[in-house]
């Protein structure tokens, strides 16, 4: 960059004595170029301290500079693949453990187990002399807790006609009236059993079976579906039965804890939750008490630990281990 003024103006030789008056010319330009010096310090200064952005030293900012240009090497780039690479690893593991742990590794739910039965007698067979009626014989039921007279019946139910193109099954059983006696009833076709109901009789009734054509129920078939517990409430020789499934485990060594919510008519408690089979994907328990309406809560845990470990070797790259069914 050149000076305002690069050459200062001579005094000619015919020019006067020097005097104050004469030096003005050259005062003028001689500062201007003082000013312009002064200007170009603070611009280089200024822009030094903008290049060397906050470091010691110009040198200092350059090294800086330099570790910066190496972080953006392709080894640094695979480094910080890498790294990535194992966070979305572990959160995937985390993801996937979790996600076990809640659905598989530790579930919950609830049943409730009906204790009802027959402890003798109630034994239903066909009416003789009324159209597709059933008779019912004198016995003793269970229900609630406890035991229940029932009184013989003469055509005390009747079963319906099956006017359709296939056989159909319907259901006999013993139902508390509002006078806390045991009566016999049939479902109609098509319909369940109650929920209070001590189911007795498997009744088939085969296509075009009426009143008119079968009165006395000659092609029906009775199937004896009683629960007889003759020891009834001190033994019982076929305990009520109740299935739970499970999402699936990896084993049948899982643990399970029972929690009576309720019941009625006798004693029972946790204890009395007896587990007789087990699978990876369900278990079944029996009712060791003679209470009825058994509400438990269960839950099914099988918690272990990894059978890997996660292992991070800076030397050697990152590995994460595989996620792991516990």
């Amino acid at each position: 960059m050149t000076m305002p003024y690069p050459n200062i103006t001579q005094i000619p030789n015919n020019e006067p004595d020097a005097v104050p008056a004469l030096w003005n010319t050259r005062y003028t330009e001689i500062d201007a170029n003082f000013l312009s010096l002064d200007g170009r310090v603070s611009a280089s200064t200024s822009e030094l301290t903008a290049a060397r952005n906050g470091a010691a030293s110009l040198d200092a900012r350059l090294d800086q500079m330099d570790g910066d240009i190496s972080m953006t090497s392709v080894d640094m780039q695979n480094m910080d693949s890498a790294v990535l690479k194992f966070a979305l690893d572990q959160a995937s593991l985390a993801n996937s453990s979790v996600r076990s742990l809640r659905q598989n590794v530790q579930q919950e739910g609830e049943f409730t187990i009906f204790n009802r039965g027959i402890v003798l007698g109630c034994a239903a067979t066909k009416s003789v002399n009324a159209a597709r009626n059933l008779n019912l014989s004198a016995g003793v039921c269970f229900a609630n807790g406890r035991s229940y007279l029932v009184v013989d019946g003469i055509n005390s139910a009747s079963v319906p006609s099956n006017a359709g193109a296939i056989p159909v099954t319907v259901y006999a059983y013993l139902y508390k009236n509002a006078t806390g006696l045991f009566n016999l009833a049939v479902t109609p076709i098509g319909s369940i059993l109650p929920s209070d109901a001590i189911k007795i009789y498997n009744i088939t009734i085969p296509s075009g079976s009426t009143d008119s054509t079968d009165p006395y129920l000659s092609s029906v078939t009775l199937t004896d579906a009683r629960r007889i517990e003759a020891n009834y409430p001190n033994i019982l020789d076929s305990p009520a039965l109740v299935s739970s499934v499970l999402n699936a485990m990896d084993a049948n060594d899982y643990r399970l804890d029972f929690d009576v919510v309720s019941s009625s008519g006798a004693p029972c408690d946790a204890s009395s939750i007896v587990v007789t089979s087990r699978a990876t994907n369900g278990f079944t328990v029996a009712l060791a008490s003679a209470a009825d309406n058994v509400v438990v809560r269960w839950r099914a845990s099988r918690l272990s630990l990894p059978s890997q470990t996660p292992v991070i070797d800076f030397s050697t790259g990152f590995h994460a281990s595989n996620p792991t069914t516990y």
